[in-house]
């Protein structure tokens, strides 16, 4: 008789920051990849963040990145050293602002761009969908699938609402920002918990992934111009499974049945 062997889905929270495994059938992609302690930009003057562990992935997760999705052209998710750490051959799907900026970088690493219809991306179907202001223009969420349709929401900043609606967006994972954070105290960058509640009520789950967390340990000029309202953990853990510290892991297929 032959062994069935299922492979299911796993997600991990890479860092204390914004870096996302997604591992399915041996293979997986790595989202907005920063693996050094230290970001900086031009000698530390405008954004700088340091890490007490550079990543929580074993040497053998590694081994399993086919592929890197970048989601945004900020230094904090577009880390230039880190994807020159990785063989040229990986590819990187992301879009037409973020290769731009690559081929600048002299990236010459295969680079294909992200659409609503969906990329087979290693194991998984994944998809660009529109985010919000004030990243109409820059950045893009993302929708994950694997083989038996249980689905990851990815969205680095701001969630677009009305799309979730209007297309009845549905996943089994949501990762968002909690912690509110205001440019100026009047241009929202990061949603409240309030607005994360909300975002994971619309796509019916219940298991919500924190990311860009505490931003207050984001340093640099940037950092004298925003006002952070921080996540209440309690009022989120009351109503939805939590997961935001380094390290935390979901299997899917496992956990969801």
């Amino acid at each position: 008789m032959l062994a069935i062997i299922c492979i299911s889905m796993k997600l991990i929270k890479v860092d204390d920051y914004q870096t996302w495994y997604v591992e399915e059938s041996n293979k997986a992609i790595l989202i907005d990849p920063w693996l050094t302690k230290k970001l900086e930009h031009e000698g530390d003057f405008f954004i700088n963040r340091n890490k007490d562990r550079v990543s929580y992935l074993t040497s053998d997760q590694y081994r399993k990145i086919q592929a890197l999705i970048i989601t945004a052209p900020f230094e904090d998710h577009l880390h230039i050293d880190t994807i020159k750490s990785f063989s040229m051959d990986t590819p990187i799907y992301t879009s037409k602002i973020v290769k731009t900026k690559l081929l600048k970088e002299s990236i010459s690493n295969p680079i294909f761009l992200l659409n609503e219809k969906g990329s087979n991306v290693g194991a998984l179907n994944v998809k660009s969908l529109p985010t919000s202001y004030p990243y109409y223009s820059s950045t893009f969420s993302l929708l994950i699938e694997d083989k038996s349709n249980k689905k990851i929401f990815h969205e680095g900043h701001i969630v677009n609402f009305k799309y979730l609606k209007k297309y009845n967006i549905k996943a089994d994972v949501a990762i968002l920002t909690a912690d509110e954070v205001k440019l100026f105290g009047l241009i929202t960058l990061g949603m409240s918990y309030e607005n994360a509640l909300k975002a994971c009520n619309l796509l019916d789950t219940e298991n919500l992934f924190i990311t860009g967390t505490n931003p207050n340990k984001t340093k640099g000029l940037i950092s004298k111009f925003l006002t952070i309202k921080p996540l209440i953990e309690e009022e989120l853990n009351e109503k939805l499974n939590l997961y935001m510290k380094p390290g935390d892991n979901i299997d899917l297929n496992d956990s969801l049945n």
